[in-house]
């Protein structure tokens, strides 16, 4: 009889101590400034399409910001309009009477947006941003979310992603990591980000360009110490972007 009471004593002990876990559904998203490869707007089905995906946390590159070429529309506002969701836009660079840069949709509340620059070694276009925002989920819970947009050529994808690690490695809460990394899995960059996160593809789905795709650069990422599973991933085909949005429902401490 003791040693069935010390056992049960153990197992309440240890259940008390048990770390919570939260069940969330992101969305990378890269929407070409709401445009289909043949630049047509595609804005309102891309809206459409985020609002019925299931996703609470969304990651999007190429966005503008009342920019000519997307007839003065504040993307973001637009989108938050069309999902019902909370939003929040960083630029790149100003372009086009605007600006271009990330977003990020959340059907929880956003707090503590951070513009953070990253790094460009090559050609003359301005220094880029990776977005990132504490996300404050149900039962007073919350998490680090980023995405980035890293560069064309190598040398700064590889400057980028240690900007990015050094940024979020050791952030006090957990921490999704989505973007269009512009690099094929096996690539250094690649390689040196899977030191501290878990990526949530174990297919490697192909998600550019749309839409059929030959080639995989767009990525969720969860740092190592805060996941426990991956219950799904999947790359949904539609053209409505040059890229296919990638979505992974994941189970966090």
């Amino acid at each position: 009889m003791n040693l069935i009471r010390y056992l049960l004593m153990a197992i309440l002990l240890f259940s008390g101590f048990a770390l919570p876990a939260q069940t969330i559904t992101v969305m990378s998203y890269n929407i070409h400034h709401g445009a289909d490869k043949d630049e047509k707007d595609q804005l309102a089905a891309m809206g459409a399409f985020i609002k019925t995906s299931g996703a609470d946390i969304v990651g999007l590159q190429e966005v503008d910001s009342v920019c000519t070429r997307s007839n003065g529309v504040d993307q973001m506002k637009e989108l938050g309009r069309i999902t019902g969701m909370y939003y929040a836009f960083v630029r790149h660079y100003a372009y086009q009477g605007g600006a271009y840069g990330m977003g990020i949709l959340s059907r929880y509340p956003i707090a503590q947006v951070d513009n953070k620059r990253m790094s460009l070694l090559k050609g003359k276009t301005p220094s880029t941003a990776m977005i990132s925002a504490v996300i404050s989920l149900p039962k007073k819970k919350w998490i680090r979310f980023a995405s980035a947009h890293f560069a064309l050529d190598d040398s700064s994808r590889m400057v980028q992603a240690h900007e990015a690690v050094n940024y979020l490695a050791t952030d006090r809460y957990p921490v999704i990591l989505t973007g269009d990394l512009n690099a094929t899995p096996g690539a250094p960059e690649i390689q040196y980000l899977e030191s501290y996160f878990t990526e949530t593809d174990a297919k490697q789905i192909m998600t550019y360009p749309a839409p059929v795709a030959s080639k995989k650069i767009d990525y969720i990422w969860v740092r190592k110490k805060n996941l426990i599973s991956v219950k799904q991933h999947k790359v949904p085909v539609t053209d409505a972007s040059d890229h296919l949005p990638v979505i992974a429902t994941i189970k966090i401490k």
